[in-house]
C-alpha cells in the first residue's frame, strides 16, 4: 500500500526522484512506479536498463523493479551495481528506450531515489516527462502486459572503459590518489588506473552505502584524508560521491578546486576543435565565463541541474558543459553527465600541457569568492522567500538576473540565491571583491524571511 499522497508529493524533484526510504520510498512506492514508466513510454514493450547504487535500500529496490518490468512484459538489461555515467553510457550506446538508476546521489545513507531516463540517456525531469510520471503515479492506473518479459544481465563497465580507451589513449602514466568514498565507483576506478597506466592509491575503496569514512557528498570539509596525502605525495587528487556521478578533484597543495576552475581545464583541452559550444550554469565566475569565450567556445548559461543542461546540451549541439558542482558533460557521452570520463579528459588534458593542476588555476587570476553554502529551509517555504528575496534585490542591486533564482549584481560583486532542487535548502554564492559582505547580507535576509 503507498504512503499518503502528502508524504510523497515532494519527492518528485526537478530532476530525480528522491526521499527517505522506507518513510517514503518504498516497495510499492517502487512498483507504482514502474508501472507509471509504463503509461509514460506508451504501453508498448521495451528495452530497459536498470541498475543502483551501494546503498542496501537501493539493491532492495533494484531487484523489485526488475521483477516489475518483467512482469509488466519489458526486456530488462540489469547491470547491477555500477557507477551512473556508465548507467547513462549503455542507454546511450545499446539502443535502449531508456532505463532507471536506483539512487539518491549524495545524498546521506538514509535516502533512496531513482533517476530516470529516455532514450540516449535524456533526462526524464521537469519539462521534460517528470510530471506525467508524478501524475500518473497518483492515478488509479490498471497493470499492463505489453509482451513477455526477459532479464538481460551484463558487463557493463568493462564495455564503458571499451568506450574510454576509444576516446582517450592509453597510457596516461599519471601518479595520483583517488577517494572511493565507499561509494559505487569501487570496481570501475581500479580497472581505468590498470587500463591507463596509472600509479593510483585508493581511499576508501570498500562499497558500503553507509558511507562510514566520509559523506557521499565529496566537499572541502569531507576530504580531509585526502588532502593530507596529495601533500605528503605531490600528486594530485580525485574524489567521487556515492553514485559516481561527480567528480571533485584536489591539487598538489590538498586545495580542493573548484568545479568551474575544473571545467575550464577540461575546456583548454577543447581548444582546438571546431564549433566550440560550451553550457555552465548560473554559479559560474565571471572570469571563467571570459576564459571560456577567449578560447573561441559560445557559452550559453542554464538553469543548475542534469536535466536542463543536458537539455541544453543537446538542442545546442554543445560540445562540453558543466556545474560547479563537479557534474561535466560531453558530446562524446551524447549530452549526459559523466563524471569518470571528466576525470580520464582532466588528465589527459594535464598531459598534453604539460602542467600541474595548481599552476593552471594560478594562471587564472580568479576574484575572491564564497563557495556554495546551504541553509536549511522547508521545501513549503522556498517560494515565498524567494518571492521576498527577489522583490528586496530589485530595488537594492544593479540589476539581476532569474535564469535559476535571483543572481544580483553590485559595483563589489554579485550575490546568487537560489533554491535546492533535491534537498529542503536555499543555497547561496558570492563572488567579487565586496563577497563577503553580499554573503552575510543574502543569509541574514534567509534568515530574517524564513521567519516572517
Amino acid at each position: 500500500m503507498l504512503k499518503d499522497k502528502g508524504k510523497l508529493e515532494d519527492v518528485f524533484k526537478a530532476y530525480d526522484i528522491r526521499g527517505l526510504y522506507e518513510v517514503q520510498i518504498d516497495k510499492d512506492f517502487t512498483r507504482k512506479l514502474a508501472l507509471s514508466l509504463t503509461y509514460f513510454f506508451g504501453l508498448k514493450q521495451l528495452k530497459l536498463a536498470t541498475a543502483y547504487d551501494v546503498r542496501e535500500s537501493s539493491r532492495i529496490l533494484y531487484n523489485i523493479l526488475n521483477e516489475e518490468f518483467i512482469r509488466e512484459g519489458h526486456e530488462v538489461h540489469a547491470l547491477g551495481l555500477v557507477p551512473t555515467p556508465v548507467f547513462y553510457n549503455y542507454i546511450a550506446r545499446h539502443n535502449m528506450n531508456g532505463g532507471v538508476m536506483v539512487t539518491a546521489s549524495h545524498n546521506p545513507p538514509e535516502w533512496v531515489g531513482f533517476k530516470l531516463c529516455k532514450e540516449n540517456a535524456e533526462i526524464i525531469g521537469e519539462g521534460s516527462g517528470m510530471e506525467f510520471v508524478k501524475n500518473k503515479f497518483f492515478e488509479e492506473i490498471k497493470f499492463v502486459k505489453v509482451g513477455e518479459g526477459k532479464l538481460v544481465h551484463t558487463n557493463a563497465e568493462d564495455n564503458y572503459i571499451s568506450f574510454l580507451n576509444l576516446n582517450v589513449r592509453p597510457p596516461l602514466s599519471h601518479k595520483l590518489c583517488i577517494d572511493i568514498g565507499n561509494g559505487s565507483t569501487y570496481s570501475i576506478v581500479p580497472k581505468i588506473c590498470n587500463s591507463y597506466k596509472m600509479e593510483c592509491m585508493l581511499l576508501f575503496p570498500e562499497p558500503d552505502g553507509r558511507f562510514p569514512n566520509r559523506s557521499s557528498e565529496p566537499t572541502d570539509e569531507s576530504l580531509v584524508k585526502l588532502k593530507e596525502i596529495v601533500k605528503t605525495k605531490s600528486c594530485p587528487g580525485a574524489a567521487f560521491d556515492g553514485d559516481g556521478d561527480r567528480l571533485v578533484m584536489v591539487d598538489e597543495d590538498g586545495n580542493v578546486v573548484r568545479g568551474d576552475v575544473l571545467f575550464a581545464l577540461i575546456a583548454k583541452g577543447y581548444e582546438k576543435s571546431q564549433n566550440k559550444k560550451a553550457i555552465i550554469e548560473v554559479n559560474f565566475s565571471e572570469t571563467i565565463e571570459k576564459f571560456l569565450k577567449d578560447l573561441g567556445f559560445e557559452v550559453f548559461v542554464s538553469r543548475v541541474g542534469h536535466s536542463f543542461i543536458t537539455k541544453e546540451m543537446i538542442e545546442k549541439n554543445a560540445l562540453i558543459g558543466g556545474e560547479i558542482s563537479g557534474h561535466y558533460y560531453f558530446k562524446e557521452t551524447f549530452g549526459a553527465d559523466d563524471s569518470i570520463y571528466a576525470f580520464i579528459k582532466v588528465l589527459e588534458t594535464l598531459k598534453k600541457l604539460n602542467l600541474s593542476i595548481k599552476d593552471f588555476v594560478k594562471g587564472l587570476n580568479l576574484p575572491p569568492s564564497s563557495e556554495v553554502i546551504a541553509l536549511a529551509v522547508p521545501d513549503e517555504s522556498k517560494d515565498l522567500i524567494m518571492s521576498k528575496l527577489k522583490a528586496y534585490y530589485e530595488n537594492q542591486s544593479k540589476r539581476i538576473i532569474t535564469i535559476d533564482g535571483i543572481k544580483a549584481y553590485f559595483d563589489d560583486g554579485w550575490v546568487l540565491i537560489r533554491k535546492s532542487n533535491t534537498m529542503p535548502q536555499i543555497k547561496i554564492k558570492a563572488e567579487g571583491i565586496g563577497y563577503k559582505r553580499l554573503l552575510d547580507q543574502a543569509v541574514k535576509l534567509v534568515n530574517e524571511f524564513s521567519k516572517s
